[in-house]
């Protein structure tokens, strides 16, 4: 009698996820009528991770330069505004640890430094990948994926912060640092 018990229990549970993986099998598949489409530049290596940001944006137009010119500045401000926030965080973290955030004029001066440091940074920004289309009305859709390094980034800012005098009395290298990649490491957690 027990061992029957057993059985039929081990029953109902290889036939719950046998049932459990033939319904995600269907979810998997494209009912009638729909078409599966492939994203362009979206596998792995063209999101962001522990050494790139990236960003993957299109441009469409009749003509292709402008297509390309379009995509890759959606693809900059795309990177720009990640970029700030996570810098942004950065300073306002490293600022708590250090006590700075106490004097607002030099959180402001961190913050200014380091926004024309993405500048020049985006302006440099490496092509990891470019896509292009015609389409059927005769325009062009250019996907780009731009990446620029995280620690190339890191290096850029602590250079700002110890080349500007004001900062550099107060600017803590090793703590900007940790705290640079701690933020980092949330982010990247934060997009799983």
């Amino acid at each position: 009698m027990k061992h029957a018990l057993i059985l039929f229990g081990l029953s109902i549970a290889i036939l719950a996820v046998a049932s459990s993986c033939k319904s995600q099998q269907s979810l998997a598949k494209p009912e009638k009528g729909e078409v599966e489409i492939a994203i362009p530049l979206s596998g792995p290596e063209y999101r962001t991770d522990a050494e790139y940001w990236r960003a993957v944006q299109q441009g469409v137009s009749p003509d292709m330069s402008m297509a390309k010119k379009v995509a890759l500045q959606n693809a900059r401000q795309e990177l720009a505004a990640t970029i700030r926030v996570q810098v942004r965080a950065v300073i306002d973290n490293y600022g708590k640890n250090t006590a700075v955030t106490e004097n607002i004029d030099v959180v402001n001066m961190y913050e200014e430094q380091a926004y024309s440091v993405i500048d020049q940074t985006l302006a440099g920004a490496e092509l990891n990948g470019e896509k292009l289309f015609k389409l059927e009305n005769g325009n062009y859709r250019y996907h780009v994926c731009l990446q620029v390094n995280k620690q190339y980034l890191a290096d850029q800012l602590t250079k700002a912060f110890e080349g500007e005098a004001k900062l550099k009395a107060a600017f803590d290298k090793a703590q900007f640092k940790k705290t640079y990649d701690e933020q980092m490491k949330a982010f990247l957690e934060s997009q799983k």
